[in-house]
């Protein structure tokens, strides 16, 4: 079981070398939890989390969105990212590409 908040989770695992070539911003809506939504900004191996403000943050390139329990699993290597694509329990608006730049950078990584 992971032991911190998905979002503290996450940029923990952020792999810099996997995001070297990407530029995007994406906006992480995760059910279950009382903060955010966040937005994710990823840019040439940096990553930048801040609190989305609809109206005053940065328009988001992609949006996932994603309960707090089956992310866990994603993150706990126990579904994988597409399956719960295909499932609808991982949903994406925006480009799919970029959505799946998100593996890598997130989830191929060693805990």
């Amino acid at each position: 079981m992971i032991a911190t908040e998905p979002m503290e989770e996450l940029k923990r695992r952020f792999n810099s070398q996997a995001a070297e070539n990407v530029t995007a911003n994406y906006l992480m809506r995760i059910t279950g939890i009382e903060d955010g939504p966040w937005l994710t900004k990823v840019n040439c191996g940096k990553l930048e989390v801040e609190t989305f403000v609809e109206g005053t943050s940065v328009t988001p390139d992609c949006t996932i969105s994603i309960s707090k329990e089956d992310l866990q699993l994603i993150m706990e290597g126990k579904l994988s990212a597409m399956t719960a694509a295909m499932s609808g329990m991982l949903a994406i608006d925006g480009e799919l590409g970029l959505a799946m730049q998100l593996v890598p950078i997130f989830f191929n990584t060693v805990s």
